[in-house]
């Protein structure tokens, strides 16, 4: 059977062999190059490095996340009372049921633009290590500490690839106003919330004037600050209580949070953290929520990452069922505390972030 002049495997054919005919070294040599560069632009990751090349390493692909400046640690506290709550979080030894880091195939991506393999380590590293892992519940609690509170971030850190330490376990209402999550009147979370941290330091400040603080009769600044006597009934939508400075703490149970490392996650725009719950008095981990979080892009700034509304798993749990929501981590994270300790007179119908 004759085969068309202009049929299409005569045509590649014909290209193969003036491709790979050649007159001399040079010749043979330009050719190579050629087909060499015709290769490379056939791939995602191939366009990218040439894109990334020819702008002088300023830009890259659209589809592909921005080449990442030199890894640097995150930001550490500098505070000597938040250094030391950082230190404790990361001094904790969690137990060893909790699933450990699975290893990552990036070699199966080397011709996958950057966004995909961004996208395929983050669901690798949610099936193999993100979940809540409860070791003991307990109930009739009164109170909680936190013993690490969550700092207010600036716009600048929540643009920073690596600054940032634990963008998976950060929420808004966390960092501005931590009390209001755990407290808020009878039958909706615990009696009293017990922090290291002052009002004006926890609580943005148009939600200050709700709060009343007692006087401190000691010496120096005082250690400790219960909230209590909380009220989410009032006419202007807002909780109102009070604050007492204290020399000595009275919840047994806690919470903190720490950032965790994994190879290459802040290259590809991940990262990931745990919250724990504990035992105070006997040091016992009660729970572990691991999370990751992936960031969304500016388009029009290579260089910033945007942790504020970041992809996250696993999903939150909503407060009056078992069904999990993806939308905003706004209350997080006191769904999975309420999960390990609950308050002594909830009461679920009451509770305000379903």
């Amino acid at each position: 059977m004759s085969v068309p002049v202009d049929s299409p495997m005569l045509m590649f054919k014909q290209f193969f062999k003036v491709l790979f005919t050649c007159k001399g070294y040079r010749h043979c040599l330009g050719k190579g190059l050629i087909a060499l560069l015709v290769m490379v632009l056939l791939t995602p990751v191939g366009r990218e490095w040439t894109l990334y090349l020819m702008a002088g390493g300023k830009m890259a692909e659209p589809k592909g996340w921005p080449w990442a400046e030199p890894w640097r640690d995150w930001d550490t506290p500098t505070d000597p009372r938040e250094l030391a709550a950082y230190k404790y979080a990361h001094s904790l030894k969690l137990p060893d049921s909790l699933p450990r880091p699975v290893p990552f195939n990036f070699t199966r991506h080397l011709l996958s633009d950057r966004r995909t393999t961004a996208a395929a380590y983050f669901d690798h590293l949610c099936k193999t290590e993100a979940g809540e892992f409860i070791f003991k519940k307990v109930d009739k609690v009164e109170g909680l500490y936190q013993m690490r509170a969550m700092p207010k971030r600036s716009d600048e850190l929540l643009r920073d690839r690596f600054g940032f330490e634990d963008p998976a376990d950060w929420s808004q209402w966390h960092a501005e106003a931590a009390q209001t999550l755990f407290i808020g009147g009878p039958g909706n979370g615990f009696r009293y919330f017990e922090s290291d941290s002052a009002l004006t330091e926890t609580t943005k400040q148009i939600q200050q004037k709700y709060w009343t603080v007692s006087p401190w009769n000691g010496i120096g600044n005082p250690p400790y600050w219960r909230y209590h006597d909380a009220d989410d009934t009032g006419p202007e939508a807002a909780t109102t209580g009070r604050v007492t400075p204290i020399n000595k703490l009275s919840s047994r149970y806690a919470y903190t949070w720490r950032g965790i490392r994994r190879g290459r996650d802040r290259e590809f725009g991940i990262a990931g953290g745990e919250l724990i719950v504990l035992d105070r008095m006997t040091g016992e981990i009660l729970g572990v929520r691991r999370s990751f979080a992936i960031a969304r892009r500016y388009k029009s700034h290579p260089d910033w990452v945007d942790w504020e509304f970041a992809f996250t798993c696993p999903d939150t749990l909503r407060a009056d069922s078992k069904a999990r929501v993806s939308k905003s981590q706004a209350a997080y994270p006191f769904s999975f505390v309420f999960q390990v300790l609950e308050p002594i007179d909830i009461d679920p119908s009451k509770m305000r972030f379903n």
